[in-house]
């Protein structure tokens, strides 16, 4: 498309760049620069994308090499070329806060089926392009094993969104043996529990450091446990058997089945180690019960459990999220598991039971309500009473208080550092007992 063929179009110096993006950038009008222009074009050239408008909704387009454009007087130098971005990301953003009377129902959705590496990239066009007309705000990963999905949706398109991915993803490409399996949360929030949808193409479901030594479709299913049938087995057993949380530290913290080992790690990859350092050794004949939040790290773990020659591995089906909808139809059942179950998104937990099993990083009251810290640059993830809260503005000690407060000072601009923001306790206990 040339500059004369549109008022917005689009110059690319990419075959890889689909011919359903260019529609999709040729019905955008360019977001107005807030940081950077170019003489002759509009839209922000950004770290990883383009900033562009739809109808006042923001759409991160992803870096191919391309050009948005109003004006038929930008030059070749103008249109220096970007590199190229593999696999790319999507994003939407809705227009402002949602009404204060709608409810959303958030949805995990995964299925562990071959995808052809070939149609990725289409099918991420297609959801994005799909969803979008939905408010549908959240995170969709793609791989050539599978699909992940954890989203948000106004009540009212709960059953189109549904409807949706069954034709976009399992009918096309099958259910996989596992099956689909399908969650939904235990309460209905009043607001977006994510900012924006994200659609991403990922090289693997769920990284687990072992990509090119065992094959999903060669292995052999756990055995799933619907919530009631865990629930009697766990009444069973007792604390004889093997309960193991296959979930990181900081959602084990706040909640987790009174009979579980639980997993010091912070990352998936990181727990495939412990597993195998915990096993090691172990008759393969007998029973291994497993859990996690939404099911799909079990699917993969146990899946690697039964190709090593574990003879017995269950799971519960539909994770942790199901399990507290069962607890709570049944109010007459004492839960195995105490606590919040963490979620991935802005609540940070649904509630199980009452228990409270963890305390505050900063004062060590009883206390299971997880944030971030105000300081972007920090963004720890860590316990915090409301006293603390209000302390330290909202932040987790002394030094982000200040650069929040002034913007100034060394935590104003130290680098952002994963295993830092999820394993923020060392920080945080010397900050405070300095500044006690």
């Amino acid at each position: 498309m040339t500059p004369s063929q549109s008022s917005i179009g689009i110059t690319s110096t990419s075959s890889s760049f689909s011919t359903r993006s260019n529609l999709l950038l040729s019905r955008l009008r360019p977001h107005q620069p807030q940081s950077r222009s170019f003489s002759g074009l509009s839209g922000t050239r950004a770290s990883t994308a383009f900033v562009v408008k739809k109808e006042d909704e923001c759409l991160w387009i992803p870096r191919h090499r391309h050009y948005l454009h109003t004006d038929t007087a930008a030059t070749a130098t103008d249109q220096a070329p970007l590199p190229p971005t593999k696999r790319p990301l999507i994003r939407y953003t809705p227009p402002g806060p949602a009404p204060t009377d709608q409810k959303h129902q958030t949805l995990t959705l995964y299925t562990i089926t071959p995808i052809p590496e070939s149609k990725l990239e289409d099918l991420r066009e297609e959801l994005f392009l799909q969803l979008v007309k939905f408010d549908i705000t959240g995170r969709i990963y793609l791989a050539k094993d599978g699909i992940n999905l954890h989203v948000c949706t106004p009540l009212q398109h709960a059953e189109s969104l549904r409807s949706s991915l069954q034709t976009l993803v399992l009918d096309r490409f099958g259910k996989g043996p596992d099956g689909a399996i399908w969650n939904v949360s235990c309460d209905q929030p009043g607001e977006r529990v994510f900012r924006k949808l994200k659609v991403a193409v990922k090289k693997q479901l769920v990284v687990d450091g072992r990509l090119n030594q065992w094959a999903i479709e060669d292995s052999e299913a756990p055995q799933y446990l619907e919530p009631e049938k865990f629930h009697a087995r766990l009444d069973q057993v007792g604390d004889k058997a093997l309960l193991i949380d296959m979930r990181n530290h900081f959602e084990n913290e706040v909640g987790t089945f009174k009979t579980a080992v639980k997993m010091d790690c912070t990352t998936f990859k990181e727990n495939m180690d412990l597993l195998d350092e915990l096993l090691e050794g172990r008759d393969k004949s007998k029973e291994v019960l497993m859990v996690c939040t939404g099911g799909i790290r079990c699917s993969v773990s146990g899946r690697y459990l039964r190709q090593k020659g574990f003879e017995d591995v269950k799971m519960l089906k539909g994770g942790i999220t199901s399990y507290g909808r069962y607890i709570k139809s049944k109010p007459e059942i004492k839960s195995h598991f105490v606590g919040k179950n963490f979620t991935f998104d802005g609540r940070r937990g649904e509630r199980i039971t009452e228990d409270v099993i963890s305390s505050c990083h900063q004062c060590n009251t009883p206390h299971d309500n997880i944030t971030n810290c105000a300081n972007t640059r920090c963004h720890a993830l860590f316990i915090q009473c409301p006293t603390c809260s209000q302390k330290w503005n909202n932040t987790c000690g002394p030094e982000c208080h200040h650069a929040v407060e002034t913007g100034c000072g060394p935590a104003a601009s130290k680098p952002y550092d994963y295993h830092t923001q999820v394993r923020p306790g060392s920080l945080l206990t010397t900050e405070i007992s300095k500044a006690a």
